[in-house]
C-alpha cells in the first residue's frame, strides 16, 4: 500500500532524498518542468481529497441532522401517547 506507513519525518526526508538523487540529470529547465508537473499531481490530490471529505462529511452531517430530527419527533409522539393514556386512565377512574 502507498504511501508505507513509515514514520513522517522519514517519509519526509525521502522526498528530499529522492530530489537530491534525480536533480542532477535533468537541466533547469527539465527540472523546472518535472518539478511544476509533480507540483500539479499533488495539487490534484489535495482538491480530490479536499472535495471528497466535503461530500462525505456533509453526507454525515445529513444522517446526524436526520437522527436527531427523528429522535425529536419520536419523543413527541411519545409524550402525546403519554398524555393519551393518562387521560383515558383518568376517564376510567371517572367511570
Amino acid at each position: 500500500m502507498f504511501p508505507p506507513n513509515i514514520d513522517p519525518q522519514l517519509y519526509a526526508l525521502s522526498a528530499t532524498l529522492v530530489g537530491a538523487v534525480i536533480s542532477p540529470d535533468f537541466t533547469p529547465n527539465e527540472a523546472n518542468t518535472v518539478g511544476n508537473w509533480l507540483v500539479l499531481v499533488g495539487d490534484y490530490l489535495l482538491a480530490y481529497a479536499g472535495q471528497q471529505a466535503l461530500i462525505e462529511g456533509r453526507m454525515q452531517n445529513t444522517t446526524n441532522n436526520t437522527n436527531s430530527s427523528n429522535q425529536a419527533q419520536m419523543d413527541a409522539i411519545m409524550k402525546a401517547l403519554q398524555k393519551m393514556q393518562n387521560e383515558i386512565e383518568n376517564l376510567k377512574k371517572q367511570c
